[in-house]
This record gives C-alpha cells, structure tokens and sequence, in this order.
C-alpha cells in the first residue's frame, strides 16, 4: 500500500462558497480512496463526490467536534475509476453556502480495503485515538483537526505537527480554525502493532479535538 496522491480545500467562515472542489490528481485505477470532510455544522455537508462518479460510502457515524458545534464526516471509495485528473467535490445544503469548511483527500494505491478504523473527540494536545493494526505492510492515516477554535481571526496561523514518524500531508489554518485541520500518514509493517499517536500545535487554546485513524490494507 502506498500514497499515490492527496489534496485538499477549504473557505473560512462568511466566504460564499457552496460547493469547494479539490485541485486535479492523478489517480490509478483501482486505488482506495479517503475523503474527510470538517464543516461548520454537522448541517453545512449535502453530498461528496468526485468527477469520475465514483461511490462513497461513510466510515461510521458523522461526528461532532470543537464543543458539539461543527461535523467530522469520513468517507472511503474502494476500487475506484480512476483518471490522470480527478477533483472531488462538497457540496453544502442550502442556505449553508457561507458557512466554513475543509475537504482532505488521500488516494492509496495497492490497497484492497479497510481494516481497523476509530475516532476520537476530546481535548486538544493529549488527543488519543489507539488503533490496532489488523494486516502487514499496511498504511494507517490520520485526520485532525482542529488546531485551535478561538472563535477569532486575530491569532496567528496555528500549525500543526505530526507525531514522530507520520508523513505530514497537508494542513490549513482558517479564518476562524473551527474547520483547520490536517493528514498524515505512517506505513506500518507487522499486523497486531498498536499506534497511539498525538497530535501537538504551536500553542494551545481553549478548543476541543477530533482525530480519525484508518487502516488501507494490501
């Protein structure tokens, strides 16, 4: 299993955006691909999807973050069509046009689907999601967020820092940071390891949490 691409997108809050659509990535035919979406409210997300057609499915429940206020919604495609330019899409519901929102994508290829999977939503900065691997050689990736729930745009960008041995795959920082986040990602080579990793930001504010693990596995 390895990372073959990944992207993602994002509006602050009061930016009129009602659908935020990825730039293009290559795709390979048959990839599992994880979509993340981090939005102001658990009613800002209509639908995700991508310009190939592909079908998603969500990976449990849609979950709440930063005080109960915002949604976390994790999403799988398995075995997709795949294309030299694939961009995916969330679309908002009506009248949450405004609202702010994050969309994080990791294309995996080699992998025949998922194994382990959990979420958590606790307090920032000693945040812990363990997981249990269930195959060799599988990659496990981690979404976060957010860094910091101020409710202002006067803080400075707030960076986040992946644990020791993740592969950093992108963060953003918006204008209010209920919907920052960020993805990583670690290969893991024997099944039965446990991985309990921690994120960490530059400081610390009053926020809560959210942490997805997800097992791609050969």
């Amino acid at each position: 299993v390895a990372v073959a691409a990944h992207a993602l997108v994002a509006n602050s809050a009061g930016t009129d955006s009602p659908v935020l659509t990825t730039p293009p990535l290559p795709v390979p035919q048959g990839a599992l691909v994880l979509v993340q979406a981090l939005t102001q409210t658990p009613a800002t997300l209509q639908a995700i999807h991508d310009s190939s057609g592909n079908v998603y499915r969500r990976i449990g429940a849609v979950q709440t973050y930063s005080d109960q206020k915002a949604g976390s919604v994790l999403y799988v495609s398995e075995r997709v069509q795949g294309g030299p330019a694939l961009t995916w899409s969330l679309v908002k519901a009506q009248d949450h046009g405004a609202d702010e929102a994050s969309l994080y994508v990791v294309v995996l290829s080699g992998a025949r689907g998922i194994g382990a999977w959990g979420f958590s939503n606790t307090a920032p900065y000693g945040l812990r999601t363990p997981l249990t691997t269930t195959a060799a050689n599988s990659v496990v990736v981690s979404f976060w967020g957010p860094a910091d729930y101020s409710g202002s745009a006067r803080d400075p960008l707030n960076p986040y820092f992946a644990p020791p041995g993740w592969t950093l795959g992108g963060q953003n920082d918006n204008g209010y940071n209920q919907c920052s986040g960020a993805y990583a990602w670690i290969r893991v080579g024997a099944a039965g390891t446990v991985l309990d990793p921690q994120w960490s930001s530059k400081k610390s504010v009053r926020a809560n949490g959210s942490m997805w693990l997800v097992e791609a596995r050969p």
